[in-house]
C-alpha cells in the first residue's frame, strides 16, 4: 500500500505524458485528411501510415541505451507467438459472436472499401499501427515511470491504463465493441509485457479483427 501511495505522482505524470503522446500521434493524422479530405479508401491508409511514423520517430528520440527494443521491437520467442495465435482465435471468435448479437453502427462506411482493402487495412496494417502506439509507445512510456517498488500496481496499472484508453476511442463503434477493446488491450498488453515484444500482441490483435471481418453477419 505505501509504495502504491508513492507511487501516485509519477504514475500520474505518466498517464498524462502518454496522453500526450496519443495527442501528438494522431493529430498530424487527422490534420492531413481534414486538408486533403480524400475518399475514406484513401483517408484510412494516411492515418494509419502518419500516425504509425509519428510513433515511429518519437521511438526512435525517445530510446535509451537499450534501444528500441525497450518499446517492445524485439525478437520473440515462439511460445508467445503460439500463446498470442491460440489466444486470438478463441477470445476473437467469442467477441465476434457477442459483435453480431449486439450489432452497432460503425463511425466508418465500410460499404466503400473492396474486401482486400477491408483485410489490409483493418488485419494488416491496423494491428501493427496501433500496437506500436498504444503497447509499444504508450505503455512504455507509462511503464518507465511508475516506481518499481510499487509491485503489483507497477506491474499492471500501465497496461489497464492503456487498454481503457484504447477502449475509450472505441466507443463510438459502440458499448460491446469498446468493451471488446478494453479486453482486447488487456491481454494484448500482458502479451507484450511478458514477451518483451509487440509480436504477440500485434498477432492477437490481427486474429480478433480477422474474426469480426469474416464472422457472418445475422
Amino acid at each position: 500500500m505505501i509504495g502504491a501511495t508513492r507511487s501516485i505522482v509519477p504514475t500520474l505524470r505518466g498517464a498524462g505524458l502518454a496522453l500526450i503522446w496519443f495527442a501528438v500521434v494522431y493529430a498530424p493524422a487527422f490534420a492531413a485528411v481534414a486538408w486533403l479530405r480524400p475518399g475514406i479508401q484513401i483517408a484510412i491508409p494516411i492515418i494509419i501510415a502518419v500516425s504509425a511514423g509519428v510513433a515511429a520517430l518519437i521511438i526512435l528520440l525517445s530510446r535509451d541505451r537499450s534501444g528500441i527494443a525497450e518499446f517492445g521491437v524485439a525478437k520473440v520467442s515462439s511460445s508467445y507467438v503460439l500463446v498470442a495465435a491460440a489466444a486470438g482465435v478463441l477470445v476473437g471468435a467469442a467477441l465476434a459472436y457477442l459483435a453480431a448479437l449486439h450489432p452497432a453502427r460503425s463511425p466508418i462506411d465500410l460499404s466503400k472499401l473492396q474486401p482486400w482493402m477491408i483485410f489490409v487495412y483493418f488485419v494488416l496494417a491496423a494491428p501493427v499501427q496501433e500496437e506500436l502506439i498504444f503497447r509499444g509507445l504508450l505503455q512504455t512510456t507509462l511503464s518507465r515511470v511508475v516506481p518499481a517498488a510499487a509491485g503489483f500496481w507497477a506491474v499492471h496499472f500501465p497496461v489497464g491504463f492503456i487498454a481503457v484508453l484504447f477502449g475509450l476511442i472505441h466507443l463510438d463503434s459502440g458499448v460491446v465493441v469498446a468493451a471488446g477493446a478494453i479486453l482486447l488491450g488487456l491481454i494484448a498488453g500482458e502479451l507484450r509485457r511478458m514477451s518483451g515484444s509487440l509480436a504477440p500482441a500485434a498477432l492477437f490483435h490481427a486474429l480478433l479483427n480477422a474474426a469480426a471481418a469474416l464472422w457472418p453477419a445475422p
